[in-house]
């Protein structure tokens, strides 16, 4: 999408200028409209499902806007094995993720309801896909461990996420983790906007793609794990029924011009680590705003190796060795040069891509900052745990973030990564993130399309 100006640049620095304080004022803002709330629970039309299978919901079209930050999906996560029962000092099973392992339970601390979900797809009334996440679960890793509040994560997310819970064991051979997990598309998490169920003409669709046993369950000691199921599954979202004036006016507005939501999407790929030397990703899109590389500590998954995202790259214990190379092209233009050679140059990347830049930010600490494994002692410093279990490379692409705007980051066809260093460990994994806006336009007909 092409930049360019609609009119002058009229700013004008009124800093000169007095005013009376708005605590002296009147309150002259304006009434909501008259609405009526309800809450829905859809349920799934694909009913229980095992690892491998396919959860899909349908949003029918009504004479409402599903209220933003409102959807989640409401589970139970059950597990089929062996001496599932035999206490924590000998045996246990959780979701897999990363983080320490608790010392009285043996279960990741970062282990989440996420680890099931391997992909994500909202499907639009055209059946055109309007969002999808691959590696939705290393993407979620990503975020509780670098984005997230670290005292929702030591209480909100352990009830509704499941985060580092012990299962309920019914028997020696089942267990379960009741969750309530978010749904993590921009589309209906936006920050200013509700979702438009009023402008569509036939239902959305989401596809729940769900991951192995080996990507979704982590098990210690006796414990044996053959298969997991999800049941009891519902899409929960609150929404408001609006006056039917306001409806039609919208769908008359439509007909001349399309109605915009700003969202963000991403592109996500698994790679070996050996082809980080140079890899080239073909986006094409208006509006880059970060690459994130997560780097996992081996070829494949398994039920009885904890998923860790560990630099592997011989820096040693101090975590301050050789360092490696780091450097993005756009389209053959040099974005970002760094040598990431110790930890605290690795976080202040990753400070500046998730835009906490490298103040102490009060509101939204970065929970690999805090003591969120077993114990203290594991954290602090001279200690490699960050490189161990919290370590991701990231780099910033965004060049205005302002809620005043939209499509702040950079432009690129081709996204080109070159690691020098990286490839001690050639055929581990390693997760690429690339996170980019697009506009989701509802057209008169009740379509669907996106433009990046």
């Amino acid at each position: 999408m092409a930049a360019h100006f609609t009119q002058a640049n009229q700013e004008v620095h009124s800093y000169m200028l007095t005013d009376i304080p708005d605590s002296l004022k009147s309150n002259s803002n304006p009434q909501a409209i008259k609405s009526r709330n309800r809450i829905f629970q859809v349920s799934s039309t694909s009913q229980s499902q095992n690892s491998g299978g396919v959860l899909l919901f349908n949003i029918a079209p009504s004479n409402f806007s599903i209220t933003k930050g409102s959807m989640a999906l409401r589970a139970r996560i059950t597990f089929t094995g062996t001496n599932l029962n035999a206490g924590a000092a000998t045996a246990s099973i959780g979701l897999d993720g990363p983080g320490g392992l608790a010392a009285t339970s043996v279960i990741p601390t970062l282990g989440n309801g996420y680890a099931c979900m391997q992909r994500m797809t909202l499907y639009g009334s055209n059946s055109s896909i309007v969002a999808q996440h691959n590696f939705l679960n290393d993407e979620m890793n990503f975020m509780l461990m670098h984005n997230s509040n670290s005292t929702y994560l030591g209480t909100d997310a352990g009830l509704l996420l499941g985060l580092g819970a012990q299962p309920v064991t019914t028997s020696s051979t089942s267990a379960f983790i009741d969750v309530v997990l978010p749904v993590p598309l921009s589309i209906f998490q936006s920050a200013v906007q509700d979702f438009p169920a009023y402008l569509l003409s036939a239902p959305l669709t989401l596809q729940i793609d769900l991951a192995s046993v080996a990507r979704t369950v982590c098990v210690q000691g006796t414990a044996t794990c053959s298969e997991y199921s999800v049941s009891n599954t519902f899409l929960l979202f609150q929404a408001v029924e609006l006056p039917s004036a306001l409806i039609e006016a919208e769908r008359m507005a439509v007909k001349s011009s399309p109605y915009i939501m700003a969202s963000t999407s991403t592109l996500a790929v698994q790679v070996p680590q050996s082809i980080l030397t140079s890899y080239t990703l073909g986006l094409n899109a208006s509006s880059i705003r970060g690459v994130a590389l997560l780097p996992t500590n081996a070829a494949s998954n398994s039920v009885s190796t904890q998923i860790e995202y560990v630099r592997h790259c011989g820096d040693g214990a101090g975590g301050a060795g050789s360092g490696v190379n780091a450097q993005v092209y756009f389209d053959g233009n040099l974005i970002n040069s760094n040598i990431v050679d110790n930890v605290a140059n690795t976080f202040y990347m990753l400070k500046q891509m998730l835009h906490h830049n490298v103040q102490g930010n009060i509101l939204q600490p970065s929970p690999i900052s805090q003591v969120v494994t077993a114990t203290a002692a594991s954290m602090g410093p001279g200690n490699n745990t960050f490189c161990k279990n919290y370590y991701s490379i990231a780099f910033d692409c965004t060049s205005f973030d302002q809620e005043s705007t939209i499509f702040g980051g950079l432009p690129a066809t081709n996204v080109n990564i070159q690691l020098a260093g990286y490839n001690d460990n050639p055929t581990y994994l390693v997760t690429v993130l690339i996170f980019y806006d697009v506009l989701v336009a509802f057209q008169a007909e009740g379509s669907m399309s996106v433009k990046r």
